[in-house]
């Protein structure tokens, strides 16, 4: 499990590093404008996503363990021809879907026309990641990680082509015809309309495009893997299989699963694209009614990147909403990572809950939780320490102000992120051992608990857009809980909350400490050299953590000799009395 778990970290680590390079130029090229577009798009995208996509892999994989374990392996490949099949249907649908949605959601939901462009450039990539979600699954329920590995490389590498590449040359040609002709695309600007917000809006199409061109390119290689004949079901295994199931029992099955989790995962999409619509809805009241004090909350950075009380009210919630997506790519970061150890997991906890082996789905379980907290606890603790240079050292040169504004926001998402990395794992664990409503739930009052904070607090002139990382902290935090303490009750498992959690914690916090304050020390020695601060301050952080694991004795040695390579790395650790 966590050799598999292993490899989609690593592949998830390259896309998101790749990921977080990218959106810097990218922000630099359709500014915190066209980002706000962006997000907006991406909001609506990702609720279709979930809907059409989100909860099949899951569910494929889970079936398909079973079978496996069953050894009976024709339903293993009518799973996958059935699913593909199926998938074709719900792609087809959920990208006209979204094409449809695209001009009324714009205009009459969100009150940001220009947004309609991007969620048209990203409607077609719904079909491919449809297509994608059956070989996954497919791959995934056979614990063969490296091909979904790979095919996220491929995927980032394709939207950082189209959509860096694109948002460049669209941005580019657009203002050299302004400044030669006067027109955009051949049209002049009605009253009002300011040619930078018109081209950001453009751009920002451009930009989302790269999705479905690294969706589209995605499935590509799963079918050159097809036609390499990489597929671990041989001819001896479905000489030996019984007679499989028919397809409206697979297709039943496969349904079954796919519906919670898929219910699960668009509540938190869905609550937030609500989310969205009520913060910009807010930001636009607030703005109306008492926009000075709205500047003023920002200490006289949005004046200085050009922003006045005179502008638009949908400009500004859209740029203010922009600033936030500065941070959400950092944010994602750390539960984009961890989510591999819940992912690999799937059809080994399934296997042993199948076989009612309890020992089993309990060390399963510990390693799982203690595994994703290693890693999202220090990272959480560090974007929180390091907030301010890191938001700098990644955006503050394209956009300074923009950066200064977001960086309260960022350290609170560092630590949402603990959290959220958190829930992902609790969850994935209920849905293997058969409790797969219970995420839904949970979801659904995390959602509640989201949206009312933000409400509440967005509408408060003097906080604004500062509030939205708080509520997602207490969405998650209380999700999190709730579904550990309902997995031990339900399944009688004791995941050792003390090892497994509250220890990375103190870890992560002392990492976090120690970051902070290398940072501020050097600082005050050499203030002009900012980036060898940052990178002291991460050295620092994360030695200080290392020495803290050691202290609590919180590594287990099951889990590195997991590892590749396990034992080497075990003997080392032993000797420095890092493990318990």
């Amino acid at each position: 499990m966590i050799e598999g778990a292993l490899v989609l970290t690593l592949a998830a680590a390259i896309v998101k590093i790749i990921g977080a390079i990218y959106k810097i130029p990218m922000i630099a090229v359709i500014g915190a404008d066209g980002n706000g577009y962006y997000t907006y798009a991406y909001n609506i995208y990702l609720v279709i996503y979930s809907i059409a996509v989100s909860g099949f892999p899951t569910a494929i994989s889970r079936i398909i363990a079973r079978y496996r374990a069953q050894k009976r392996y024709r339903d293993v490949q009518r799973v996958h021809r059935i699913s593909v099949v199926f998938l074709l249907c719900v792609g087809l649908f959920g990208s006209i879907l979204l094409a449809l949605m695209a001009r009324p959601y714009a205009e009459h939901i969100i009150h940001i026309p220009r947004a309609f462009y991007a969620i048209i450039a990203v409607a077609p990539s719904i079909l491919f990641s449809c297509l994608m979600a059956a070989e996954r699954g497919y791959n995934q329920g056979l614990s063969n990680m490296t091909p979904t590995a790979l095919s996220q490389v491929v995927e980032i590498l394709f939207k950082v082509l189209f959509g860096l590449g694109g948002s460049y040359i669209v941005k580019k040609r657009l203002m050299l015809e302004y400044s030669t002709k006067g027109t955009i695309l051949g049209a002049v600007l009605q009253n009002g309309e300011k040619p930078e917000v018109v081209i950001g809006s453009l751009s920002a199409a451009a930009a989302i495009f790269g999705v479905t061109a690294s969706c589209l390119f995605g499935y590509l290689f799963f079918l050159a893997l097809r036609a390499m004949n990489h597929d671990p079901i041989t001819r001896q295994h479905l000489m030996k299989s019984p007679a499989p199931d028919c397809d409206k029992v697979i297709l039943r099955e496969i349904l079954r699963y796919a519906v919670p989790i898929a219910v699960s995962s668009v509540t938190v999409y869905l609550a937030g694209l609500i989310d969205g619509v009520m913060i910009t809805n807010r930001l636009i009241k607030v703005f109306t009614t008492d926009a000075k004090a709205l500047f003023a909350s920002h200490g006289g950075l949005m004046e200085l990147d050009g922003k006045s009380i005179a502008d638009a009210p949908d400009e500004i919630a859209n740029y203010l909403y922009g600033v936030y997506g500065l941070g959400t790519s950092l944010y994602n970061l750390i539960p984009s990572i961890t989510g591999a150890f819940g992912m690999s997991s799937m059809p080994h906890v399934t296997s042993a809950f199948v076989r009612k082996d309890g020992a089993a789905v309990e060390r399963e379980a510990r390693s799982v939780i203690r595994m994703t907290m290693l890693i999202a606890a220090p990272a959480g603790f560090g974007l929180l320490a390091l907030s301010a240079p890191i938001t700098r050292f990644l955006y503050g040169g394209a956009n300074p102000y923009s950066a200064e504004i977001a960086i309260p926001m960022v350290g609170m998402l560092g630590l949402a992120a603990i959290f959220v990395a958190l829930s992902a794992s609790s969850n994935s664990l209920l849905q293997s051992c058969g409790m797969i409503y219970v995420p839904v739930v949970l979801m659904a009052i995390g959602a509640v608990i989201k949206i009312s904070v933000n409400y509440i607090f967005v509408g408060v002139p003097s906080i604004n857009i500062t509030a939205v990382p708080y509520g997602n902290i207490a969405c998650y935090a209380i999700i999190s809980i709730l579904g550990l303490v309902i997995l031990c009750r339900r399944q009688s498992l004791n995941v050792g909350v003390l090892g497994t959690v509250i220890k990375p914690i103190i870890s992560g916090g002392a990492c976090g400490v120690a970051a902070f304050g290398a940072y501020t020390l050097f600082m005050q020695v050499m203030p002009r050299k900012p980036s060898i601060g940052l990178f002291l301050g991460i050295f620092a952080g994360a030695a200080v953590y290392f020495v803290m694991l050691g202290l609590l004795r919180t590594l287990d040695r099951d889990d590195v000799l997991s590892m590749p390579g396990g034992r080497k790395i075990a003997v080392i650790l032993e000797k420095m009395h890092l493990l318990r």
